[in-house]
């Protein structure tokens, strides 16, 4: 139970951001992430940058890394676990956005044989995005010690208890 509470937490974890993340946001000066405060990971957070050249957190709550205890393989391999799901990810999604096409197209020609196999392998590559999203938690777990496994899981746990959903839905005001 604790396992697939620790990975469901993980899971959050790592869709979270994918979710939330405005690309065009610019945190103000006076609101500088605490990765970058960090001495340790410093230059980790440092090549994680956008082209405008202001920090971006991606994936791993990174932040975390030094309350976590996490070493510098530690970061370096989930950095390149990161890396090589988002790649695996950028192909799948182009391969979805040409079989989209290609279903249009059918629709259009009124071939309904064809568009519902293109259907079929549209949800094939969107069930292989999930599986790398399992994937990549599961690697991520397996090079965490169980202390820093429950150290993640009280401290995003933490986290949400903190948050202040009042402002996420207008029916949540009344």
């Amino acid at each position: 139970m604790k396992k697939y509470l620790v990975l469901t937490v993980l899971l959050i974890l790592l869709a979270t951001p994918l979710l939330a993340q405005d690309a065009d946001h610019h945190p103000s000066k006076g609101q500088m992430p605490m990765m970058s405060q960090m001495k340790s990971q410093e230059g980790h957070f440092m090549m994680k940058q956008r082209p405008g050249g202001k920090g971006q957190q991606m994936g791993f709550p990174f932040w975390m890394a030094e309350e976590l205890g996490l070493t510098e393989v530690q970061i370096d391999k989930i950095d390149e676990y990161q890396d090589d799901s988002r790649k695996a990810s950028i192909d799948v999604k182009a391969d979805i956005g040409k079989l989209e096409i290609d279903k249009k197209n059918t629709l259009e020609d009124e071939n309904y044989k064809e568009t519902r196999k293109i259907i079929d392998q549209i949800y094939l590559k969107k069930a292989t995005l999930a599986k790398e999203q399992i994937t990549l938690k599961e690697k991520i777990s397996s090079i965490l010690t169980e202390d820093q496994k429950d150290k993640l899981e009280s401290l995003l746990i933490n986290k949400i208890k903190h948050k202040d959903f009042s402002e996420k839905h207008p029916e949540w005001h009344k």
